[in-house]
Parts: C-alpha cells; sequence; structure tokens
C-alpha cells in the first residue's frame, strides 16, 4: 500500500495554500504586465493580460473550492481547516486588489473585455469570501 494519499488531510491544505500562492502570484505578474502595457499605450496586450488572468483566477478558484471540499470530506482538524482559510483569505484578498486595479483601466475607457474581467475578478473574490466560513471552525 502506497504511504501517499492524495486526500490526506495534511496534503489537500498543502495544495489550497500552494494553489493560492501561484494564483496570487500569476495575478500579480498579470496586472502588472497589464497596467505596464498600458502605459505603453498597447491596448490589445492589456486586454488580452487581464482576459487570461480572469479565466485563469476563475479556474483556481474552481480548483480551490474543490479542494475544501476534499478537505472537509477527510477532516474536522481546526487547525488545518485554519490553515486553508489564512491560504484562501490570502488569495481573496489578492484578487480584490487587482480586480480594483483592473476596474481602474477600465474606468479610463479601456474595451469591454477588460470591464468584463474586472467583473468577473470580482465575483471570484466574492466566490472566495463565501468559502471562508466554512473553514472556521466552531
Amino acid at each position: 500500500m502506497s504511504r501517499f494519499t492524495p486526500n490526506r488531510p495534511e496534503h489537500l491544505v498543502a495544495s489550497i495554500v500552494a494553489l493560492a500562492e501561484q494564483s496570487n502570484r500569476l495575478a500579480l505578474d498579470a496586472a502588472m504586465e497589464a497596467a505596464r502595457a498600458d502605459s505603453d499605450g498597447h491596448t490589445t496586450a492589456v486586454v488580452d493580460q487581464i482576459c487570461r488572468l480572469a479565466v485563469g483566477s476563475g479556474v483556481a478558484a474552481g480548483e480551490v473550492v474543490w479542494l475544501v471540499t476534499e478537505l472537509e470530506t477527510a477532516t474536522d482538524d481546526p487547525q488545518l481547516l485554519q490553515e486553508a482559510g489564512v491560504a484562501v483569505a490570502g488569495m481573496e484578498s489578492c484578487l480584490i486588489a487587482v480586480a480594483h486595479a483592473v476596474q481602474e483601466v477600465a474606468d479610463r475607457g479601456a474595451p469591454i473585455e477588460v470591464t468584463s474581467s474586472a467583473q468577473a475578478l470580482q465575483r471570484v473574490s466574492v466566490q472566495l469570501h463565501e468559502l471562508l466560513p466554512r473553514l472556521q471552525h466552531a
């Protein structure tokens, strides 16, 4: 029998933390690239970066929700749930900041895709926010 079981609570938490960290790095990198392209007047590059960011963030959030569901099934250990909660809260905070920055670009007259991406990022941050109570022990 293998010693590695993918649904062990510790592995699930490690996956949530790693996914949140990776998502935060990618979100910040994409936002910086979009800002750089915006300052250079490269609208197409801005739209491309921001749209990819919105899609990637949505996928990552979906994976986090799935991992949290698996974690809830695997354990009720408050320490593990709290650790996952900290990672999710950090991801939510990052996405709120990036969504705000994207909205600022949209407000300056960027194409409609940028506004849609800002809204998508806001929805993802709400989805993560709604996940947090599940990670707080009673």
